[in-house]
């Protein structure tokens, strides 16, 4: 089993809002390295979406990511470098 899997296994029985409580109370400097993550996994999700890579399982997810890089400048050029203070 991969690291990833992990994550998604921990994730199934986890609270969306406890993993936000979590992810809010830590280091400001590991909350900008997560978001830096995030934002590459949401523009690659757009990316798909553009691609017509995805199908019903995830269609929601990449068709929202989408959405969301439409609106945000660097995030559809991928601009998604955080600096590391």
């Amino acid at each position: 089993m991969t690291i990833f899997h992990d994550i998604v296994d921990q994730l199934r029985v986890a609270n969306t809002e406890a993993i936000v409580r979590v992810v809010a109370s830590e280091h400001p400097t590991n909350q900008q390295l997560l978001a830096e993550t995030i934002f590459a996994i949401v523009k690659h999700w757009s990316d798909a979406y553009e691609a017509g890579n995805y199908d019903l399982r995830n269609e929601a997810t990449v068709n929202m990511a989408h959405e969301m890089v439409s609106v945000s400048d660097k995030l559809s050029k991928g601009d998604i470098h955080l600096p590391y203070i």
